[in-house]
């Protein structure tokens, strides 16, 4: 027996540490029972879990849908506002160059009407004459926007272009409700009635003690 052992001490290793001796476990505390895989799983849990990876896979179909439709529904605003951006633009342009066209229409009448004004002359009938020309001038530029006569004398009198002011007997049946006499000339701006012609018509009647 050693010194040491003999004093009582616990045996060190070469380190000075006490030794550990390992621990064989006894055979017969082990649990030799054998280990069965878990039971398989009804055909209930298996349906289950197939209609959940089904579920899955359309819901996962579906927000891919979503947001195809999302995407799509969003490029169709973007196009839409630019339409509507174009419209307006265009609009604005169409309104810019038909008030040009109007002004331009005017422009020499007008401008005419002025150098008249102006310098009048001292000859009424050389006055008279330029703003009979004028006039013309406005006519023609009234003709072009659209402007048209409503049809005067031996025309079938029209309550929607015509007013009757007065009526007057004719002999000859086939003036019965013939324009006359016009009083004050009618328009019309593209089919539309600016003014209606103030007319007077003829009435026929039959003589007396005519069969």
């Amino acid at each position: 027996m050693s010194q040491a052992n003999a004093d009582g001490a616990e045996p060190r290793g070469d380190e000075g540490k006490p030794k550990v001796e390992a621990v064989v476990p006894d055979p017969a505390d082990v649990d030799t029972q054998p280990v069965h895989p878990p039971p398989p799983e009804s055909a209930e849990l298996v349906a289950m879990r197939e209609q959940v990876a089904t579920a899955k896979a359309e819901l996962e179909q579906a927000q891919a849908r979503l947001r195809a439709v999302s995407k799509g529904y969003n490029d169709l605003q973007g196009e839409m506002r630019a339409f509507k951006e174009r419209m307006e633009l265009r609009s604005k342009m169409d309104s810019e160059l038909q008030a040009f066209d109007q002004v331009k229409a005017f422009f020499d009448p007008v401008m005419n009407l002025k150098r008249s004004v102006l310098s009048p002359g001292e000859d009424v009938t050389v006055l008279v004459d330029g703003l009979k020309m004028v006039h013309q001038q406005f006519m023609e530029s009234l003709r072009k926007l659209g402007l048209e006569e409503v049809p005067g004398v031996g025309a079938a009198f029209d309550p929607r272009l015509h007013e009757a002011l007065a009526t007057a007997p004719v002999p000859d049946k086939a003036q019965d409700g013939r324009v006359l006499q016009v009083l004050a000339m009618g328009y019309t701006v593209k089919s539309r009635v600016l003014q209606a012609a103030q007319v007077v018509i003829g009435k026929h009647a039959d003589p007396a003690g005519e069969a």
